[in-house]
C-alpha cells in the first residue's frame, strides 16, 4: 500500500520525479510499476537517501542531466543501476 503522505502529493516535482524514475525502470528492466516502485523503496532505504531524492539522480542520470544535488543519491543510483544506465545504446532508426 503507498504511504498516504506520498498520495496527497501526487502532483509534486518530487511524485512527477518518483513516476518518471519508476519508468526509467521500466523500461531497463521490463518491470511492472509495482516492481519498480519497490526497487526504488528498497534501493532508498538500503543507501539511506531520500526516495525523492534517489528518483531525481535516477532521472538525472538516465536523461543525461546534470549530476543530482544530492550526491549520496547519485552514488546510489551508480551503485545500483550504473551497469543498466550505460549499456549500449538503442537506435532509433
Amino acid at each position: 500500500m503507498v504511504p498516504t503522505s506520498l498520495m496527497t502529493c501526487r502532483q509534486s516535482p518530487g511524485r512527477q520525479n518518483l513516476d518518471t524514475a519508476e519508468g526509467v525502470l521500466i523500461a531497463l528492466r521490463h518491470y511492472t510499476v509495482d516492481e519498480a516502485f519497490r526497487e526504488m523503496v528498497r534501493a532508498a532505504q538500503q543507501h539511506r537517501v531520500p526516495l525523492f531524492a534517489l528518483a531525481d539522480a535516477l532521472v538525472s542520470a538516465a536523461g543525461g542531466r546534470p549530476a543530482a544535488r544530492d550526491g549520496a543519491a547519485r552514488t546510489a543510483v551508480i551503485a545500483e543501476w550504473g551497469a543498466l544506465l550505460a549499456g549500449p545504446a538503442v537506435s532509433r532508426g
